[in-house]
């Protein structure tokens, strides 16, 4: 009876909020491998890398993104670059569901379908960087490229989708999700002593 009584008069604890994209907020916490100097060095290559077309295309746009994307989630995960990012994404996305009416599928998840796009875009990215003699085995998903950029261009497609998997790998959940934030820490680890090595560690 006593527990009962205290129970009772206990005051009810306020559910605590599931975080949301762009708020701050993460379950997943990064540990920077990089200084800032080294993330803005860093992205200046992948910049030139790209626009001076240094070798060819294929291996131009695989070292180009295998350098952006985790020195652009080194420097903006989290910023306010990455909440516009995430909010602009989740209205589209739920103008997407409020315009199929009172159908089943707009009662969807923003947040899932959010996490699940950018696990997707990671697939496509994969498929991009397999060399093309793995399409014996894998198909034609291993032929897969970015659109060729012309002479002294930054391929805009290869950039938007470094930006995305920069800026909301942490959104992905599941297998996908762990192999994605796996392979960007494996790629933070091999691109940042890049500027020390090229240019000298101040």
């Amino acid at each position: 009876m006593l527990l009962h009584a205290l129970l009772v008069a206990a005051p009810t604890p306020s559910p605590s909020p599931s975080p949301t994209p762009g708020a701050g907020t993460s379950s997943f916490d990064i540990t920077h491998t990089m200084s800032p100097t080294t993330v803005a060095i860093l992205l200046l290559l992948a910049l030139l890398i790209d626009w001076m077309s240094v070798g060819p295309n294929s291996l131009r746009d695989r070292i180009a993104f295998i350098v952006a994307v985790p020195t652009i989630r080194e420097g903006f995960d989290g910023s306010p670059l990455d909440q516009w990012t995430v909010e602009t994404l989740s209205k589209l996305i739920q103008s997407l569901l409020d315009s199929t009416g009172g159908a089943r599928i707009a009662g969807a998840s923003i947040n899932l379908l959010l996490g699940a796009g950018i696990g997707l875009l990671w697939i496509y990215a994969v498929g991009c960087m397999l060399p093309v003699k793995f399409s014996k085995k894998l198909g034609r998903f291993a032929t897969l490229s970015f659109p060729a950029s012309g002479l002294r261009r930054l391929n805009a497609p290869l950039w938007i989708v470094a930006i995305l998997l920069g800026l909301m790998s942490d959104l992905p959940g599941g297998l996908v999700g762990d192999v994605a934030r796996t392979l960007i820490d494996l790629a933070a680890t091999l691109v940042a002593p890049l500027p020390a090595i090229l240019f000298g560690d101040a």
